[in-house]
């Protein structure tokens, strides 16, 4: 068949100029039976670009009928501007390692923290809520010496759970365009060698684990999270619900960071805070549910082409789905508050807090803008969890204060 204009309508000027010089050559089955190298490289990038867009973007506005695909994401010319082919980095902190090590480097995802700040906050948010109610009440040096082993522990425990995510979705990260460039897809690492790289790295969380106060108490709820991050990856094959899956471990971390400062999260003779640490758990429990969601709304057109299955891909209306799991996660810290009694500064700063940073996120997450997608994946878990630490860490201290008036009286 010839080249015709219903293949090149839609592709970018630059590539329709490079296409005009190949009209009238053979065509068979959408790739150009050509000699030259450099028209081999057309044959396999540009033009099955170009037709695959034609073609899936109406199979996937089946799935899509709660919205429409936009430019954006139909464009792959926009599509290869924001995600280039793999090239050695130049800047960054990959820059900056033995080339060796870049490979591994970005299996655990050194170059990109957001991911970081969604694992690790949990853990502050437990530090913070333990001190507030573990008697005695923790110095703080003691609660910053805890923090600075969590986040070693939480550097291996993110980065061992982006590798086996690597390795288990090498196929289907070659279909998505944001994740075709990672190094298992690309064929820089080998299975074998990232799964030895898990495995260094899970050693590395347990050493973490053996430095903590109490580290038979955190290693009992570091098992369970580790299995649960390493298996996350096989639900998106068989669920479109994944990011609960993924929430419960990270979740989980509050419940193991009380444990290290010395406050037993379910501690049944009082069942009031027992309910209270629960709260918090499905307060961040749903949290990690969103911030997942608007990370997998970058890719929902090439998920639904590769078969991944999600939340992003199943609910469409992001505003409804942000609002209504954020009320709820609201409405889960205002009564973890209530339950362990906390005062007015939590209520304000923790309720009050996250409620404007989820109406931001409602007003300005798009499908269409995959870019602030990404920009809240890569801060959101450090702005809304952050406000929740900040809120603990004053009650924390209010605490600590009215419980060194009530000594001073007490002597007087």
């Amino acid at each position: 068949m010839k080249l015709s204009r219903v293949v090149l309508h839609g592709v970018t000027p630059p590539a329709r100029c490079l296409l005009s010089h190949l009209n009238g050559q053979t065509v068979g089955n959408l790739a150009l039976c050509t000699r030259s190298s450099r028209t081999r490289e057309w044959k396999t990038q540009i033009i099955p670009s170009a037709v695959s867009s034609r073609v899936s973007i109406p199979r996937a506005s089946q799935r899509l009928h709660s919205s429409k695909v936009s430019r954006a994401e139909a464009d792959p010319g926009q599509s290869l501007a924001r995600y280039p082919p793999w090239s050695p980095p130049t800047k960054g902190i990959l820059a900056k390692i033995p080339r060796s090590w870049v490979y591994y480097a970005e299996l655990s995802r050194i170059d990109k923290p957001g991911g970081l700040y969604g694992f690790y906050m949990a853990y502050l948010i437990g530090i913070s809520y333990g001190a507030c109610l573990a008697a005695p009440a923790p110095a703080p040096a003691a609660l910053a010496g805890t923090a600075g082993i969590l986040l070693v522990y939480n550097v291996f425990l993110r980065g061992a759970a982006c590798t086996v995510n690597d390795i288990l979705d090498r196929d289907y990260d070659r279909q998505v365009v944001r994740c075709r460039s990672r190094p298992v897809a690309r064929g820089a690492v080998t299975p074998s060698q990232a799964y030895v790289w898990y495995g260094v790295q899970t050693l590395g969380a347990g050493a973490a684990i053996a430095c903590l106060p109490n580290a038979l108490i955190a290693l009992a709820y570091a098992v369970p999270i580790q299995l649960a991050v390493s298996l996350y990856p096989l639900s998106k094959r068989h669920t479109d619900f994944p990011q609960l899956v993924l929430s419960a471990p990270i979740a989980g971390g509050i419940l193991m960071a009380a444990a290290s400062v010395g406050m037993d999260p379910f501690y049944t003779l009082t069942p009031a805070l027992a309910g209270a640490t629960a709260s918090l758990f499905l307060s961040h429990y749903i949290w990690t549910t969103i911030f997942d969601y608007v990370n997998a709304c970058q890719d929902t057109v090439d998920d639904i082409k590769a078969g991944v299955r999600s939340m992003a891909v199943r609910y469409q209306n992001t505003n409804v789905f942000i609002s209504v799991l954020g009320a709820a996660q609201v409405c889960c810290l205002v009564a973890t508050g209530v339950l362990a009694g906390f005062s007015p500064v939590y209520f304000i700063s923790a309720a009050g807090g996250n409620a404007l940073w989820l109406a931001a996120m409602v007003k300005t997450v798009k499908r269409s803008r995959p870019d602030i997608c990404g920009w809240w994946f890569s801060w959101g878990g450090l702005l809304v969890s952050g406000t929740t630490t900040l809120a603990l860490l004053a009650e924390y201290s209010y605490r600590s204060h009215d419980e060194d008036e009530r000594v001073e009286q007490g002597g007087a």
